[in-house]
């Protein structure tokens, strides 16, 4: 037994040798899988440009009515700048655009849903802002026709003494206007336009310059200081839309904008928050505020010990920012006691506290 150990295990210098160097690369082998297995794991995957991708997509369908600018436009002429002016996500003015370049058109507002990539939420935005122009026409034939002729018969005529400010859409069609053109005369005065000489009547889209000349005689125009009501008093806390349709320069539209945002406010506390109502101009403010009152306190709150970050930022003076800084601190506190610990904490800014903490409460 001796011997056969002796003859199987016995190794000459070499052999020892390349032994020792077969070890040693053996060592070096597995030091160097070690050492590439933890840097491997310690290694960072850089996500940036995937980040940047989906950053990029968000931005390209997200809307921006908070700083958007709205004005009257036509779909079919508004270049791709206007139509970001408005609010509208890129990826709604690229299927507007596309739209057109097919040689599709708009012919009324709703047809601009048709575009597949506007949202519903962007047209409730944008529709009353929406003026489709028609074609106007400057030879007598062609005047005769369309303003002359209404439904292939002809139209009865009146003309007599009027303000455009104030008439109303039968008066109107009774002076010759068509009923697509007594309604552009509305829509301009609901978005605070006024007319305050003859002329600028010619101001509003498919009017011809022929029809208004004739016309232009029989415009009277009063001054404010004439046509102010004052023995109108509108509670705009609890006020219909029929109601503020009574001031002079509130059309339906003005109404309807005006409710709506008295539903995200929760009720106005000052009549000045008027102002704040999409559209409404210093002008047309200044014109009816002394028509304007508040009565009794009608403000619906948000509790911020139950509310959740949706309902937060669906009041018009809540952001993001504000509506964490509340978050936050109802996580440390467990339960806020008083509105103004947010204050106190510092979790807001007195600024933001004042204009927010009548809508807000505890309980």
């Amino acid at each position: 037994m001796k011997n056969f150990i002796k003859e199987y295990f016995n190794f000459s210098k070499r052999e020892q040798n390349g032994m020792l160097v077969l070890f040693a690369i053996l060592l070096v082998l597995i030091g160097a899988n070690v050492f590439f297995s933890v840097h491997k794991s310690n290694q960072k995957v850089d996500f940036s440009d995937f980040e940047t991708e989906i950053d990029s997509f968000l931005v390209y369908q997200q809307t921006h009515f908070d700083d958007s600018e709205l004005f009257a436009f036509d779909p079919n002429t508004a270049t791709r700048e206007d139509l970001l002016r408005l609010g509208l996500s890129p990826k709604s003015v690229n299927g507007i655009m596309n739209y057109r370049e097919k040689g599709y058109k708009f012919y009324k507002p709703e047809d601009i849903m048709r575009v597949r990539t506007l949202k519903p939420e962007e047209y409730e935005e944008i529709k009353d802002y929406i003026v489709i122009e028609k074609p106007s026409y400057s030879n007598n034939r062609q005047y005769n026709r369309d303003y002359s002729y209404q439904n292939g018969e002809q139209a009865e005529v009146e003309l007599f003494e009027f303000d455009p400010n104030t008439a109303s859409k039968d008066e109107l069609e009774r002076l010759g206007f068509k009923p697509w053109q007594a309604e552009n005369i509305l829509k301009y005065r609901s978005k605070g336009g006024k007319f305050k000489q003859p002329s600028d009547i010619t101001k509003i889209h498919g009017i011809d310059k022929d029809f208004a000349e004739k016309l232009i005689p029989y415009i009277k125009i009063e001054s404010q200081a004439q046509t102010a009501s004052y023995d109108i008093l509108v509670n705009i806390n609890t006020a219909t839309a029929a109601d503020f349709q009574k001031l002079k320069g509130i059309g339906e539209t003005y109404s309807k904008r005006i409710i709506a945002y008295r539903e995200k406010l929760g009720g106005f506390i000052a009549v000045e928050q008027m102002l704040e109502v999409y559209g409404m101009t210093d002008e047309l403010y200044k014109s009816i505020s002394a028509n304007l009152e508040i009565k009794g306190e009608q403000i619906r709150t948000i509790n911020i010990n139950t509310a959740d970050f949706k309902t937060l930022v669906s009041h018009p003076y809540i952001d993001n920012k504000i509506a964490n800084a509340i978050l936050n601190y109802r996580d440390f506190a467990k339960t806020i006691k008083s509105a103004n610990e947010l204050v106190k904490q510092k979790a807001i800014s007195q600024s933001d506290y004042d204009k927010i903490s009548k809508y807000l409460s505890v309980e």
